[in-house]
């Protein structure tokens, strides 16, 4: 690292939509509002903020009792991997932070086929539908 210029290695969404595209199932459960419009305020919906706010809905939201058991340990590795991630970021490792990467979107993907459909809330009204 130079003395003025800082060198980061970080993971960040590019596109919030996209995250909205991969997972509405998720996203469904995590957000159950949805923003309109890619201008619309509010706080940062990416992968890793995905993860996060799973965990604090599953733990803290209304959730039927069933979804929270079936996603429950699944959630949990998920908030696992990001914090791998995150922690192999910290030590530059990037390639170790890509795999991980990998990996926390196949667990995504997998828990999005086992989560209520996205047509059940609010979110059907904005054209998400299950990914198949």
């Amino acid at each position: 690292m130079g003395r003025v210029l800082q060198i980061r290695v970080t993971a960040q969404t590019w596109d919030e939509r996209e995250v909205l595209r991969a997972w509405p199932n998720l996203c469904a459960l995590a957000w159950p509002e949805p923003r309109v419009g890619a201008d619309a305020p509010g706080p940062p919906r990416g992968v890793l903020d995905l993860v996060r706010t799973l965990d604090d809905e599953r733990r803290f939201g209304d959730w039927k009792e069933d979804v929270a058991r079936e996603l429950g340990p699944r959630i949990d590795a998920a908030v696992a991997l990001a914090g791998d991630l995150e922690k192999a970021l910290a030590d530059w490792q990037p390639s170790q932070a890509n795999r991980l990467s990998e990996e926390l979107e196949q667990a995504l993907d997998d828990m999005n086929g086992l989560a209520p459909e996205a047509k059940d809330t609010i979110w059907s009204k904005f054209g998400f539908k299950k990914r198949r």
